[in-house]
């Protein structure tokens, strides 16, 4: 059976963009993206090393794929929007600790923050897309803080929550945050019923198995999702292909 939502594929290395011109291209469809981040947190904004993985890409892939250009802090994803080359259809901003400089736990100021990020975007035609941190979606100590993703969702063309953190922790964590995430971004006007999830593979401290990653999308096909993001680590490129081929069946 083919796979009932489109798939967002990070990439962040010459290895990662070789794997998806590669064996993933097959795997990926109209509606599916990669997204290419370049000078996040405190990296530089490399503007040449996306040019080329663009341009790799775009001989590579279908063109019913759209490239995405992913960094941190607004100062480069202004810059990102106004430079990037024209493949880039799309700016991610990535807001996490230690990441975007102006991030904080307070939500007005984060709903502001989005809100001049998509406004900055807009100006140079192209779409404005929040990454936000999942943690304020269940772990205890920022309840008070009052985050609500439907807001956020409201000021940007998309959103794309950090939910690998609860995809670690089985099937209860998991489903706790999606009927969470799902009860704000189901609000009348949003458009969002499913909302995004995001699985990470590999060996960082929030990845999981690969099928450990193919039972939590299959538990999220209940409800959604709206699409399917996945970070995974250059070393791990096989366990993707493996991941969307058994989403495809």
């Amino acid at each position: 059976m083919t796979r009932r939502f489109p798939v967002t594929v990070a990439a962040y290395s010459d290895a990662m963009v070789e794997e998806i011109a590669g064996p993933v291209a097959r795997r990926l469809r109209s509606g599916d993206e990669v997204d290419l981040v370049i000078g996040n947190r405190d990296r530089p904004l490399d503007l040449a090393t996306l040019d080329r993985w663009t341009s790799r890409l775009s001989a590579s892939l279908p063109s019913e794929v759209t490239l995405l250009g992913h960094t941190s802090g607004l100062e480069k994803a202004f810059r990102l929007a106004r430079e990037a080359p024209p493949a880039v259809r799309a700016v991610v901003l990535d807001y996490e600790p230690e990441y975007d400089p102006e991030f904080t736990w307070e939500f007005g100021p984060t709903r502001d923050h989005f809100e001049r990020f998509a406004a900055g975007v807009r100006t140079t035609g192209r779409r404005a897309i929040g990454y936000p941190t999942g943690r304020p979606l269940r772990e205890g100590p920022l309840q008070r803080f009052g985050w609500d993703y439907g807001e956020l969702a409201s000021k940007v063309d998309d959103l794309y929550p950090q939910t690998q953190h609860w995809a670690r922790l089985g099937p209860e964590a998991w489903h706790a945050v999606l009927e969470r995430l799902r009860s704000q971004l189901g609000r009348p006007g949003l458009g969002l019923p499913g909302g995004t999830v995001q699985v990470t593979l590999g060996d960082s401290v929030n990845a999981i198995a690969g099928d450990a990653a193919f039972e939590r999308i299959r538990e999220a096909e209940v409800g959604g999702p709206h699409r399917l993001f996945v970070w995974w680590s250059p070393s791990h490129g096989d366990e993707l292909s493996k991941l969307l081929a058994r989403l495809d069946e």
